[in-house]
């Protein structure tokens, strides 16, 4: 797996909204919207659904943890497997992790870390 170091190209959200994909935290499904949580506290809501925004961050080191989440690997700070399934992303966000994607996270996580080493 070939991880690209925070690149510089944007991804629109909607309206004039772009992001790097390396400032965001973790993506969450909310209905037929988005929540976008971004590294300086900012929280963008988009008219688009998590598997129409998937298209575009899944190329830069995201990963779908859950059907309402998916995650920025940059940022895992961790995860808990026991009493509840859960990734903890930039040491203060804690999101769902499926048990049917478990297995592939934890083996994509070892790869990603061991990758940037």
């Amino acid at each position: 797996m070939e991880t690209k170091l925070y690149t510089t190209e944007t991804i629109k959200l909607a309206g004039k909204k772009k992001v790097t994909p390396s400032e965001v935290l973790f993506l969450k499904a909310d209905v037929n919207y988005t929540e976008v949580f971004l590294q300086d506290g900012e929280k963008v809501i988009v008219s688009k659904t998590l598997k129409e925004l998937e298209k575009d961050f899944i190329n830069h080191d995201f990963f779908r943890t859950h059907k309402s989440y998916m995650v920025n690997l940059h940022h895992v700070t961790g995860y808990q497997i026991h009493e509840g399934l859960l990734v903890k992303v930039h040491n203060e966000h804690q999101v769902s992790l499926s048990r049917r994607r478990k297995d592939v996270f934890l083996l994509t996580v070892s790869k990603f870390k061991s990758g940037l080493n």
